[in-house]
């Protein structure tokens, strides 16, 4: 998801969409794109077949080692961890 583009399919700037947002959502539209991808990867990371290198490309994090980084930044711990609770 390309949030320019979506400001651009609005017909508004990029600045004054991420404006618009934050002031509704509370956060900056690619915050809130990240946690909707946290939140996928929860409700992944509990079908034991998947791989946490699996889910990190089907959600199209940069690498498995920055999903997990950044899964446990947001959740306190590893997607590993996580997985085993």
């Amino acid at each position: 998801l390309d949030m320019p583009e979506v400001a651009k399919h609005l017909n508004i700037s990029y600045s004054s969409f991420r404006h618009i947002f934050k002031r509704y959502i509370g956060i900056s539209p690619a915050q809130y794109y990240i946690n909707l991808k946290i939140h996928a990867a929860k409700i992944m990371l509990q079908n034991p077949s998947m791989s946490i290198k699996e889910i990190s490309y089907i959600l199209n994090f940069e690498t498995p080692e920055y999903f997990a980084k950044l899964f446990k930044k947001k959740t306190g711990v590893s997607p590993t961890e996580f997985r085993n609770i």
